[in-house]
């Protein structure tokens, strides 16, 4: 019996440039993005670093640094996505992720040897530990806003809350091979645990740290008067320094304390990356306080003085435009005060498309 609408029509299989359209990928943008070469990356490197030779059973020096970096490589696409920096270019970015690879690790390990490092009490933990390291990871991203100050003028917080962060990562990664290459012994599944901590959650924590130091470094740089900076520059250093020194405090040994840290930490620096948005201050404006997005423009100067020759003129042909709102007549009382209530206005049927 045949179907009721007739023989079906046979269809050939589609051309092979169909099934494989190699010639369109290669010539298609997102294959020359570094986004999705960072993609690849990140899926064939961890059974690459299993294969990375080692001199002992227990030299993971090697792959400790892969996994480490891979982990903030994966962070730092996280931190893109979510914070995402307008002012920030590539070569700001890779000048301050070189710094930063070299100075934080040498700066910190110097202040701490300088101050004696002590973890056994609370308060020296973040004076002696905390405080030195976030110091060496703002380094970077000051050392460079101080010397390029012009340039860098029209960065917003939020741009400086990025390059900190970026600062954090390199840093955690860093940290997470001296741990897992000189302190720390894997002859236990705990002991494997902290070390998968170090080398995937590490990183991104010293970065929320480090992004809101910068974050308060980029609202002390709108501001000339030593007070207004110190007083914002030291709760850049103070407030990291108190959530650092709580994290080594309870690491390892109070596992919810632990979590609620660094959940904390985290909260703080997604609410400073999203909701505290404050916008670069333009070269021209009148006012020296910065104001949030959205919020109306501050009055910005005049280009020229009045009387300069660059001045425009007014055309004599053309009258001059009438005041707004017109002046009263003598004797009129002025308009009443509005009483408040929005008049209702006429509502209109629109004719659908389509429709008679």
């Amino acid at each position: 019996m045949s179907a009721p609408y007739g023989p079906r029509p046979r269809t050939p299989l589609p051309d092979v440039s169909v099934l494989f359209p190699w010639r369109a990928w290669t010539r298609h943008p997102w294959f020359r993005s570094w986004t999705t070469w960072v993609f690849v990356a990140l899926i064939a490197v961890p059974p690459l670093a299993t294969t990375l030779p080692t001199s002992g059973s227990d030299d993971i020096l090697l792959p400790s640094i892969v996994f480490a970096f891979y982990f903030a490589a994966a962070w730092f696409l996280v931190l893109w996505k979510v914070v995402a920096p307008g002012g920030v270019t590539g070569p700001v970015l890779a000048l301050v992720a070189g710094i930063a690879l070299v100075v934080e690790a040498p700066v910190a390990m110097a202040l701490e040897r300088a101050l004696a490092a002590d973890t056994d009490t609370l308060l020296a933990g973040i004076v002696t530990v905390a405080v030195p390291e976030e110091l060496a990871k703002l380094l970077p991203v000051a050392a460079l806003a101080l010397v390029h100050r012009r340039a860098w003028h029209t960065l917003s917080p939020r741009d400086f809350l990025f390059l900190g962060a970026t600062c954090g990562l390199v840093f955690g990664a860093v940290e997470a091979v001296k741990y897992a290459n000189d302190y720390m012994v894997i002859d236990d599944a705990r002991s494997g645990l902290t070390l998968a901590w170090r080398l995937l959650t590490g990183p991104i924590v010293h970065a929320c740290w480090a992004g809101l130091s910068a974050y308060f470094l980029g609202l002390a740089s709108r501001y000339r008067d030593a007070g207004p900076w110190l007083a914002l520059a030291g709760l850049g250093i103070g407030l990291p320094a108190l959530l650092h020194g709580l994290n080594n405090r309870v690491a390892g040994e109070y596992g919810v304390a632990w979590a609620a840290v660094e959940g904390l930490s985290a909260l703080l620096f997604l609410g400073y990356a999203r909701i505290g948005l404050v916008a670069a201050v333009p070269p021209r404006v009148t006012t020296g306080v910065p104001w949030a997005v959205g919020h109306p423009p501050a009055p910005v100067a005049a280009p020229w003085p009045a009387g300069h020759p660059s001045a425009p003129v007014a055309d004599p042909a053309r009258p001059a435009p009438a005041p707004w709102p017109p002046p009263l007549r003598p004797g009129t009382p002025p308009p009443a005060a509005p009483s408040g209530r929005v008049p209702d206005l006429p509502t209109t049927r629109l004719p659908v498309v389509g429709r008679p």
